[in-house]
C-alpha cells in the first residue's frame, strides 16, 4: 500500500524539519518539535528491522540459555546427594526448545522474546542465589555468560534507540 509506513514517517519528519520547526519561536516547542522528530527517527528505525532484531536477540538468548542448561544438567548429575546449588531448579527455569522457533509475525516474535527475556531473569536470580551459597566457578562461568549476552543485547538495541538518547528536561535559560 502507498504511501508505505517507511515513507509516511519520513514525510512527517521531513515536514516537521522543513516546514514546522523553522517557523517556532519558542524554544521549550522547538525542543520539543526536536524530540518529535526524534521519536519518529526511532520508529522508522524500528520499523525497518524490529522483526529481523527480536529473530537475532531470541536465538541468542535461546543458545545462551540451552548452553547453560547443559551445564547445569551435566553438574547435577556430578554433585548429586551434595550441600551445593540445586541444579534441577535451574533446569525448571529454561524454556522449551519451542522457544527456538523463528516466528513471521511481530506479535509472535515479541511474546517469545518476552518469555525469554523472563528466563534470563530468572536464571540470573538463580545463580545469584546459588553464588550467595558459596561461589562455585559453575556458577562463576554461568554468571559470565549470561552478563556477555545482556552486554550483546545492549549492543544489539542500542542502534535502534540511539535516537531517543535525549533530555526531556526543561531547556535551560
Amino acid at each position: 500500500m502507498r504511501p508505505s509506513p517507511d515513507e509516511l514517517l519520513a514525510s512527517l519528519r521531513l515536514s516537521l524539519n522543513e516546514t514546522l520547526l523553522p517557523k517556532v519561536e519558542d524554544r521549550w516547542a522547538r525542543y520539543v518539535g526536536t524530540a518529535m522528530d526524534l521519536v519518529i527517527q526511532h520508529l522508522q528505525l524500528r520499523l525497518a528491522g524490529e522483526l529481523d532484531a527480536l529473530d537475532e536477540d531470541s536465538a541468542d538468548m535461546a543458545a545462551a540459555l540451552a548452553a547453560i542448561g547443559g551445564r547445569a544438567a551435566a553438574l547435577g548429575a556430578q554433585t548429586e546427594g551434595t550441600d551445593g546449588p540445586r541444579w534441577a531448579e535451574l533446569a525448571e527455569l529454561l524454556p522449551s526448545p519451542a522457544d527456538n522457533a523463528h516466528d513471521h509475525d511481530l506479535d509472535d516474535a515479541t511474546a517469545r522474546n518476552e518469555r525469554l527475556r523472563g528466563a534470563v531473569v530468572a536464571v540470573m536470580r538463580w545463580l545469584d542465589e546459588a553464588g550467595a551459597q558459596g561461589e562455585s566457578p559453575a556458577v562463576r562461568q554461568m554468571r559470565d555468560e549470561v552478563h556477555q549476552l545482556v552486554r550483546r543485547q545492549v549492543d544489539r538495541t542500542k542502534p535502534l534507540v540511539a535516537p531517543l538518547f535525549m533530555s526531556f528536561g526543561p531547556v535551560a535559560s
